[in-house]
């Protein structure tokens, strides 16, 4: 509460000066020094409101509201009572008529106001109900309008499928044609591949050929230089196994040596010293045989290396020439290859050319056929559409040409029974005392006017000389008007139900 008066102080002071203010009115407004008056006024009777309705209404009726009047309509029932004052009784009378007119028109006040009330009650269902059936109808063409919405988008999203439909089929058809070319072009990359491999493979056996022949001449200059080889390593290897015995030799000894006691120790030195000396005797006499041997290697080797650079020099002059005539091959070859390799592309040019420009055509021939099918169709389409607007303009015309026809038919018609009434009437002999008589009467007129199958009474309220003369009427009136020939009348339309009467 506080923090509201903080927060609007000019509120709470203009609230507090408004209660001031009023009640500075409520002392100040009365005289506190006067005494009441007391009020003598006339005595009032009292009547029940009823009573005062009634007699007013009745009042207010026969003077149509005229006090003047209505003290007149009084004064008669209060002259039976005494009164000592006459112009005081007039007074009151006309002073009650005037309180029975008021109320009468009060009455009739709420009467009308009530009276507008269910008036405008009634107006307000009425517009209530217009209210709701325009919602109604808003509704039902709002709900008819989403179904046409909805009908409209189902119509586009079958065309759009239908659309997209053709599409994938077209796709799925170009995806085919490039997988077919692809096809194509791995065949043809398979063949060359496989031409390539064949050539290669030739060419490897070629090389595979000189190869061999070469490696054959290798191999009989390799035999003859292992046989040499061989035989120094087996001159070698005999003069290791020497080493090796005397080295066993020594290894046995020395085992002997160590198993001995100690007391042989000395005697076995001495035996390996003697053992030593043979040793170095026998060293030195191996190392004699090797330096013999070393010297007759190093003549064998001068001669062997005589012997190879002769061979060499022979070799390369044959390596040389053999070499002039593999280049030679070579050329040739590579020759003869490039001529075929250039033959074989132009030739794998030419397919390949052939293969894309039959696809190329296949294609074109394809994309025409679904461009005619598909103008075809639009064709189809469009001469389907002219075919249904012709026939709806010839079904427009025919049932407007057959309303006008059956429109002056029927005038045609009309006129011409009257023109057979009128003839009938024209014969009609009618008996006298036939007043009030009625008869009918039914027959078929032919197309040359007479009447055909007779004439039937249906039905007669009249005496016998008046049925008989309707009957009489008809047969006296022939030949009829003949019925128009242009519209073809049928016998429906030829047979007659006339009534007679007489007023």
């Amino acid at each position: 509460m506080k923090d509201t008066f903080l927060k609007h102080p000019k509120a709470v002071i203009g609230a507090v000066l408004l209660h001031l203010i009023i009640i500075g009115l409520f002392v100040f407004g009365f005289d506190w020094t006067e005494k009441p008056k007391e009020d003598v006024g006339i005595p009032v009777v009292l009547i029940s409101g009823e009573a005062l309705a009634m007699a007013s209404n009745t009042i207010a009726e026969k003077t149509n509201g005229n006090p003047e009047e209505a003290v007149k309509e009084i004064q008669p029932k209060e002259s039976n009572k005494e009164k000592p004052n006459k112009k005081e009784s007039s007074k009151k009378a006309q002073a009650a008529a005037a309180t029975a007119l008021k109320l009468k028109q009060k009455t009739e006040h709420k009467l009308a106001e009530k009276k507008k009330r269910a008036e405008k009650k009634a107006k307000k269902e009425k517009a209530e109900k217009k209210r709701k059936e325009k919602l109604t109808k808003q509704k039902k063409k709002e709900k008819a309008e989403r179904k046409r919405k909805q009908q409209e988008k189902e119509k586009l999203a079958e065309a759009q499928e239908k659309k997209e439909a053709k599409a994938q089929e077209a796709r799925e058809e170009e995806a085919r044609q490039k997988q077919a070319e692809q096809e194509t072009e791995e065949k043809i990359a398979r063949e060359k591949a496989a031409t390539e491999a064949k050539e290669e493979a030739e060419a490897e056996a070629l090389r595979e050929q000189k190869t061999a022949e070469k490696q054959d001449e290798e191999k009989a200059e390799k035999e003859a230089k292992e046989q040499a080889r061989q035989k120094e390593i087996e001159e070698a290897e005999s003069k290791e196994k020497a080493e090796k015995e005397a080295a066993e030799a020594k290894a046995r000894k020395k085992t002997k040596k160590k198993a001995a006691e100690k007391a042989a120790r000395k005697k076995e030195q001495e035996e390996a010293e003697a053992e030593e000396k043979a040793k170095e005797a026998v060293k030195e006499k191996a190392r004699k045989k090797a330096k013999k041997k070393v010297a007759e290697k190093a003549a064998r080797k001068k001669a062997q290396e005589k012997a190879e650079a002769e061979e060499k020099a022979e070799e390369e002059a044959k390596e040389k020439a053999r070499e002039e005539a593999r280049e030679k091959a070579r050329k040739e070859a590579k020759q003869e290859a490039e001529r075929e390799t250039a033959k074989k592309e132009a030739s794998e040019a030419a397919a390949k050319k052939k293969v894309e420009k039959e696809a190329a055509e296949k294609l074109a021939a394809k994309k025409a056929e679904y461009h005619r099918k598909w103008q075809e169709e639009q064709d189809k389409k469009k001469t389907a559409k002219a075919a249904a607007d012709a026939k709806k303009k010839s079904d427009a015309a025919a049932a407007g040409e057959r309303k006008s026809l059956e429109k002056a038919k029927a005038g045609v018609h009309q006129s011409w029974g009257k023109s057979v009434v009128a003839k009938i009437k024209k014969h009609w002999r009618r008996p006298p005392d036939s007043q009030g008589n009625k008869g009918k009467v039914h027959f078929t007129v032919s197309g040359s006017g007479f009447i055909s199958g007779g004439v039937k009474v249906t039905s007669c309220s009249g005496t016998p000389a008046f049925c008989a003369s309707i009957k009489e009427a008809v047969t006296r009136s022939e030949p009829l008007p003949i019925p128009p020939r242009k519209y073809n009348f049928s016998k429906k339309d030829r047979t007659i139900d006339f009534t007679f009467k007489v007023k």
